[in-house]
């Protein structure tokens, strides 16, 4: 009766887990190769455990079968983690060749005088490679996506080889403990079910959250992210410049902020549609964006018009890197419509100096000012606020 309750729960557990996988499967479609494996596995692991409990007496074919799901299970697990961290089956012949030896191992009639030593160590040999395996080639692949919360999804896969290895070794060294027959026991599989839900219980968790997880880490960079573009939106630029303005101001760093216009805008879309418009902003959403250091945001501000956060650089220093963005639009060539010029951006920029704490709303303006002095002196020019007499506060924040 015992093992029949371990049975049912461990049955309910997966059923669960599998409805999770369903529902991911039907909802997710980004990752659906993934939950689509994992939701495999659950029905693997459900036989598994009712050849182990739910059949009486000696079975010798069931022994086999049962090793043969749990080939099965592990290529599972492997083809899923693949799927998940490369978005496709980057493994898979490794994956599966590995489980076609350990079920040939499993199946092939042994030859006259051999016994079943060599049967159960190529089975286990394969089975510890498809544990092993993840935490090898996928292990680089998770730690950069998750950090520090990547080894969550690779306990399991630990867990799980530590006692493969061990049988492994004991089968190895002391061969006799490897009946001449494999045999079935209710009672010994009902308690091998509670090591078996725990591990599979923390695999699946860990796999779903980290799955939601991606998700929502995808939906918040959806939010902060122009899709046309690909810089921040002008909430996320925002937030990024209060950030970046408070820790200048904290550490006595200097920053500079620059507005980026794209010059005759209105005319690109008046001779070749939105369409061409769009296009001209992807394109100098890349070029700013291979420009720019790891430090510096880009955000869209409107329309055709960019603004640049670029911390650690002084007014007096930001010139250099902003001219090389000219430079750069330049060598790409972006193609415009036919009567158009080629195409040039205006930029004016202002800034703090270190130590100095600078006003969110006043720098945006002082930015914003010289932009336009750029557009009133010819465009395709740079002009920074201190050439507007921005060295004389007093004269240059008076009302005009």
């Amino acid at each position: 009766m015992a093992h029949e309750l371990a049975l049912a729960l461990a049955l309910i557990q997966l059923a669960l887990f599998a409805l999770c996988w369903g529902l991911i499967a039907l909802l997710m479609p980004q990752e659906r190769r993934p939950a689509l494996m994992f939701l495999a596995l659950c029905a693997s692991d459900a036989a598994t455990a009712w050849l182990h409990v739910g059949q009486d007496g000696a079975l010798g074919p069931v022994a086999p079968w049962i090793m043969t799901l749990g080939l099965a299970s592990a290529t599972l697990v492997c083809c899923g983690a693949d799927a998940f961290v490369h978005h496709r089956l980057r493994q898979a012949r490794f994956w599966f060749g590995v489980c076609a030896v350990g079920v040939t191992a499993m199946w092939l009639p042994l030859p006259a005088g051999a016994d079943q030593v060599l049967r159960l160590a190529v089975y286990q040999g394969c089975f510890l490679l498809l544990l092993v395996g993840p935490l090898i080639w996928l292990r680089a692949g998770i730690l950069a996506e998750f950090g520090r919360y990547g080894w969550l999804p690779l306990l399991p896969f630990a867990l799980m080889s530590l006692p493969v290895a061990a049988f492994l070794v004991q089968i190895t060294l002391q061969p006799e403990v490897v009946p001449s027959r494999f045999e079935v026991d209710p009672v010994r599989g009902a308690r091998s079910l509670i090591p078996f839900a725990i591990v599979s219980g923390i695999f699946h968790i860990t796999w779903l959250g980290m799955m939601l997880g991606r998700q929502v880490v995808a939906a918040r960079q959806a939010a902060r992210i122009d899709t046309l573009t690909g810089t921040l939106r002008r909430g996320a630029f925002e937030a990024e410049l209060e950030h970046g303005i408070a820790a200048a101001a904290r550490l006595g760093h200097p920053l500079t902020l620059a507005f980026v216009d794209v010059d005759h805008f209105k005319r690109i879309n008046d001779l070749g549609g939105h369409a061409a418009g769009d296009q001209v902003l992807r394109r100098l959403g890349a070029v700013i964006g291979a420009t720019l250091r790891n430090t510096d945001r880009c955000g869209r501000w409107g329309g055709e018009e960019f603004v640049l956060l670029l911390p650690g650089l002084a007014p007096a220093q930001a010139p250099r890197l902003l001219q090389r963005l000219r430079r750069r639009l330049e060598a790409e060539r972006i193609a415009v419509p036919a009567g158009c010029a080629a195409l040039s951006l205006s930029i004016g920029y202002a800034g703090c100096e270190a130590g100095e704490r600078p006003e969110l709303r006043q720098l945006i303006r002082r930015a914003d000012d010289a932009m336009y002095a750029a557009k009133r002196r010819g465009r395709d020019t740079l002009v920074g606020w201190h050439e507007l007499g921005g060295d004389n506060p007093a004269s240059a924040d008076a009302p005009a």
